[in-house]
């Protein structure tokens, strides 16, 4: 496939602000990030979203006024965030970055590689730039991972690492782990593509390592767990690692999370059981804990062995080091999209704690997935539900089954050293789910799965911004509303908590009670993470909007007693809102 740039130097930048380009970041700087900068997209390595500013703080933060908004010339149901390194903002687009003025939102650079071929339509990535050593490292949805001069734009290296017969690309970008630029494509609904993991010199993006996510044979413990063999030739495997990971470097452990099997459903006979016993598939609907420095597993925690239903193990992991019985533990925390919240040790995987994610008990339904846990920690999942015992291979019907699809955050959490609460997007809907079954005759490099959907229902509230004790699984506060919410907080030293909303407000509340303090009006609906940064002494918080119709977080249909009609966003471009005082 030809591919072709086009790096424009729209504005002269000032030698002075170059010159601080010339200073490489250090890892320290990725893994602790001056108070200032937010160089990647959970700002630090282990992807907490906090940010130690405190210049804006409840006491002023009513005082809050736009700085400056940027409107970014496309439209999408924007999901990425913003990234700052001295003094710039870097951008995802369609078909690369952006480089701003962080002051005023003027453009300094733009890079583009359009997609030449027919792998994944062009949209925004996930995640953020990558903003490390001078350079700025960002995937494209046709495979390709680039390295830029972070002052010019110029391109310094591509590599293109997918396999276009399988629709393989990528959806987010690249994190920061090792000294390490990591990446993991996705493609295993567009293509039946397996999942992986992948590490690449930051210098000249030379392949280190790569951890398969589905086992490539017998060799591997996880091979047995399969009744048919994975195998990239017959499309069967999947478990895309399709949303961002963190790295912890206390434990040099890189965790990400992964998707359902392909072929999806288990009625397919290429992935039946003939005896109707139903097999784990790992690594599949998981979260893997792996050694950043060779690419090997050293744990795994499967949020549903034998997924059947695209229960994707899509949440953002963060790390931190909290008193577990009086001892200092450094855990992995993971919201999981069967509405539970795992602590776990980051080195060894030890569960410590599976926590139900909710203040109430998710509304009765037909089929409940998960039903709890055993003795060892193993999700024991609902038999009744599985399709096999719905005839869903002769026929085809909805059944009601919590929690929904949707109920699942993409967006990142935040975690807050200084108040000890995770703070996590969230929707409690349940969802009348359909199965169909993938043609007899489908062919890898087609999609993968094939299910419909009806109404959404919920309890008293859909959206819920919940602040969660990750050591007693208590709802400390959570701000909740009738719509959906899928959009990244941050957290900060000044005591509060900024986030966009679907019903197209910015909000800052207090960290420790929840209070709401400010908003503001945006132009559209939100799932972008929010964040903030400071320039030349000044803070700033920036957050973006974009919606192109219904997308996570925002058209659901509403059937709380309380609430008639549907809740439409309004479709909108996507924009750059940044706020300071006056």
């Amino acid at each position: 496939m030809r591919l072709h740039r086009n790096v424009r130097n729209l504005v002269l930048v000032a030698a002075g602000a170059l010159a601080g380009f010339g200073l490489a970041q250090t890892d320290e700087d990725m893994i602790n990030p001056p108070p200032g900068e937010w160089p990647q997209f959970g700002r630090d390595a282990v992807a907490s979203r906090y940010s130690p500013l405190d210049q804006i703080n409840a006491e002023n933060v009513a005082d809050l006024q736009i700085a400056w908004v940027r409107d970014m010339g496309y439209r999408q149901s924007f999901q990425g965030t913003p990234t700052v390194w001295n003094g710039v903002m870097y951008v995802s687009t369609q078909t690369g970055v952006t480089a701003l003025d962080a002051t005023d939102g003027s453009t300094l650079w733009e890079y583009s590689s359009p997609n030449e071929g027919e792998v994944i339509s062009d949209s925004a990535p996930r995640g953020g730039p990558l903003v490390y050593d001078g350079k700025v490292f960002i995937n494209l949805r046709y495979g390709a991972t680039v390295a830029l001069d972070a002052a010019t734009g110029e391109e310094l290296w591509k590599v293109q690492l997918t396999n276009e017969a399988l629709n393989e690309g990528f959806t987010t970008n690249p994190i920061w782990a090792n000294g390490q630029v990591v990446v993991a494509p996705s493609g295993a609904d567009s293509g039946g593509a397996p999942g992986r993991i992948i590490a690449l010199s930051a210098e000249d993006g030379e392949l280190l390592w790569t951890f398969n996510i589905i086992p490539t044979g017998p060799d591997d413990p996880a091979w047995e767990t399969w009744n048919n063999p994975p195998s990239w030739e017959a499309g069967i495997g999947g478990a895309s690692a399709w949303n961002a990971g963190a790295y912890d470097p206390e434990t040099n452990t890189i965790v990400w999370g992964t998707g359902q099997p392909t072929p999806w459903d288990r009625v397919d006979p290429r992935r039946a059981d003939p005896d109707g016993e139903v097999t784990d598939d790992l690594y599949t609907a998981s979260f893997v804990g792996i050694d950043a420095e060779t690419g090997e597993l050293k744990w795994y925690r499967q949020a549903l062995p034998g997924d059947e239903w695209d229960y994707d193990q899509h949440q953002v992991p963060t790390f931190a080091t909290i008193d577990w019985n009086g001892e200092q533990r450094r855990v992995a925390i993971m919201g999981s999209s069967t509405g539970y919240i795992y602590v776990v040790d980051a080195d060894t995987g030890e569960q410590l704690a599976n926590h139900p994610a909710f203040t109430t008990v998710v509304p009765e339904a037909e089929y409940t997935i998960v039903l709890g846990y055993d003795e060892n920690g193993r999700a024991i999942v609902s038999d009744e539900a599985r399709q096999s015992n719905q005839a869903f291979a002769d026929t085809f019907e909805f059944y009601n089954m919590c929690p929904g699809l949707r109920w699942a955050h993409i967006a990142p959490p935040a975690y807050s050293p200084d108040t000890g609460l995770y703070y996590r997007p969230n929707n409690t809907a349940c969802i009348e789910f359909g199965s169909v079954t993938i043609p007899d005759d489908w062919q890898p490099g087609e999609r993968a799965y094939d299910w419909e959907t009806g109404a959404n229902t919920y309890f008293d509230r859909l959206g819920g911004l919940s602040a969660f004790d990750p050591v007693t699984g208590e709802v400390v506060w959570e701000f909740t509303y009738d719509y959906g919410y899928d959009a990244g907080p941050v957290v900060t030293g000044g005591g509060l908590v900024f986030s966009a909303f679907t019903d197209r407000t910015f909000r800052a509340f207090d960290a420790a009670t929840g209070e709401e303090l400010w908003s503001h009006p945006l132009t559209t609906g939100s799932n972008a993470g929010t964040i903030t940064y400071e320039v030349d002494g000044e803070q700033y918080v920036a957050t973006m909007v974009g919606k192109t119709g219904f997308a996570a977080g925002g058209a659901i249909p509403d059937y709380n007693p309380e609430v008639e009609g549907i809740f439409v966003p309004p479709t909108g471009g996507v924009a750059v809102f940044v706020f300071k005082l006056p």
